[in-house]
């Protein structure tokens, strides 16, 4: 999600990005703006489209600036035509604190609300407020947003704000481990019957809610993904990335023929290549591209162009469960491992798992 990740400005010191499919709903509301009303309607529709998604980066900022009071730092919000999510170097594991982090994105929806209400008054109808077609009708276009964000949201949804209120709850008597993987479930099955309802409406009844149904699917792929983080952390709990750093791997310099590479292959277990110049490591050739410059009939050709730059090191001193947060993130599996300036060997994701389980096997004080 990186790569087709925008960058704007900072607020707070936050990065705030958007995706590249951001801007694929920016030119649909244009289209539809000016199949309306031609140039004006499609400026107009874009704007308020802005608007909208003004109030989403503040009810993330409601997020990120609670979780700054526990010293927790939110490194970017990024902005998705679904919505928003504020990005954490890490999550409390106290109740208490995911609770007011957690409730902090609705406040301000609601806050919101109150203060357009203070100058604009209640809709007389609220159930015939939609687009704005005039600039008097903005600010109770934007009330509806907000109220809809706000309730929404709290829905026992996880990875939604009313899903971590309840693995906050849950976590008070079962723990966090327990309470993740019950509010996980309990955002799959509300994501799976709330998204079949959306296509069965967009395919049945006429509706298109084919948006909604998309929402729907994102939640429960997030349910399962956050899940997976925290049985991570407390599988890999206790243990540094150094723990399962390899130094039987393969490196090459980037000049070295594929054909080189692939030989060198033949005499070793299977692994990703990794490229080291006399800077240290410069890139990272997998096997899948290997495989495919040998059929493309390239194997004559330097490592270096078949190789992937952009990657991420790890410290070997770092905390493994800490790690993982950023491993699972990355379609990268070999990871570049440090101690304290200094390469060490390579963190396979592949073996990552059955390394663990190894480690464990270890009679106490070996």
């Amino acid at each position: 999600m990186n790569r087709w990740s925008i960058a704007l400005f900072r607020l707070f010191g936050i990065r705030l990005e958007v995706h590249a499919t951001f801007l694929l709903l920016l030119t649909l509301a244009g289209y539809d703006g000016w199949r309306a009303d031609g140039a004006a309607g499609a400026a107009w529709e874009v704007v308020f489209v802005g608007l909208m998604f003004g109030c989403v980066v503040l009810h993330e900022l409601g997020h990120a600036l609670a979780a700054l009071r526990y010293g927790i730092r939110a490194s970017r919000i990024l902005l998705l035509p679904i919505g928003g999510m504020a990005q954490f170097d890490s999550l409390p594991r106290q109740p208490g604190r995911e609770l007011v982090i957690a409730l902090a994105g609705p406040a301000v929806n609601y806050l919101l609300i109150g203060l357009i209400v203070a100058g604009f008054g209640w809709p007389p109808a609220l159930g015939d407020v939609g687009l704005p077609t005039r600039m008097a009708e903005i600010p109770h276009a934007l009330l509806l947003i907000n109220l809809m964000m706000g309730v929404f949201n709290l829905l026992p949804a996880f990875p939604m704000d009313g899903g971590r209120v309840l693995r906050a709850l849950l976590a008070l008597r079962f723990g966090h481990a327990r309470a993740t993987r019950w509010a996980a479930r309990s955002g799959q099955v509300i994501a799976l019957v709330c998204g079949s309802g959306a296509i069965y409406a967009s395919v049945f009844l006429g509706y298109n809610l084919w948006m909604v149904a998309a929402l729907f699917a994102f939640i429960g792929y997030g349910a399962e993904m956050e899940y997976r983080l925290v049985r991570n952390e407390n599988f890999y709990a206790g243990l540094a990335v150094g723990d399962v750093t390899r130094s039987d791997f393969l490196a090459f310099h980037p000049d070295t023929t594929v054909a080189a590479a692939l030989e060198a292959l033949r005499r070793t277990v299977p692994q990703d290549l990794l490229l080291i110049s006399s800077n240290g490591p410069v890139g990272i050739v997998t096997r899948a591209r290997i495989a495919a410059a040998i059929r493309a009939g390239c194997e004559h050709e330097p490592l270096a162009q078949h190789a992937t730059h952009d990657f991420l090191e790890l410290q070997a001193e770092g905390a493994l469960g800490t790690a993982a947060r950023d491993i699972v993130r990355r379609s990268q599996q070999l990871f570049p491992v440090y101690s304290f300036g200094r390469l060490i060997g390579v963190c396979d994701t592949r073996h990552l798992e059955e390394s663990v389980r190894l480690l464990r096997l270890r009679p106490p004080g070996r």
